[in-house]
């Protein structure tokens, strides 16, 4: 166990040498050499973005260009724009007519939907109000009988005691 710690002291010691002769060595750097060196990893990093993922570098490039193109008054992708801006507000005018055309047929049928619920649920109530009538009429009627059951056994149960 203490030699893995050892091990560890020793990588560290070893990390800690490395990082020192590195930041030695960017002292003496120039400001033209620190930023060739952040060139280069800039460029790295890109050309491993590029490989990784080709087309979305492949559509930023295109993205890119045209806003560039756009930026001069001639360009045909300025023109191209305006064609296709003029284009987009006229269909996009006919899908707003669409939409709401679309969407009044919608409330008008949730409309009668709710009218046809609202029926629905009045005949319901109804039925369920007469049901509970009759219910309530027969348990009377039941009570009633009970009642008179009890007494007229009540009475016979009186007479037998009587008896005897």
């Amino acid at each position: 166990m203490s030699g893995n710690n050892q091990d560890k002291r020793a990588d560290i010691k070893d990390r800690i040498t490395t990082a020192q002769a590195r930041n030695q060595e960017r002292e003496g750097m120039t400001l033209t050499d620190k930023l060739g060196e952040k060139a280069a990893a800039a460029k790295d990093e890109f050309t491993a973005f590029a490989k990784e993922h080709p087309v979305a570098t492949i559509a930023g490039g295109i993205a890119i260009g045209v806003l560039i193109s756009a930026m001069f008054r001639n360009s045909p992708t300025r023109k191209a724009g305006r064609y296709a801006g003029a284009r987009a507000a006229g269909l996009a005018a006919i899908g707003s007519e669409m939409a709401v055309a679309f969407a009044h047929q919608v409330m008008e049928s949730a409309s009668r939907a709710r009218d046809a619920g609202s029926e629905l649920a009045h005949e319901m109530g109804d039925r369920a109000h007469e049901a509970a009538d009759k219910l309530g009429h027969s348990a009377s009627e039941t009570a009633e009988s009970a009642r008179i059951s009890a007494r007229e056994i009540g009475r016979s149960i009186a007479r037998t005691i009587s008896r005897h």
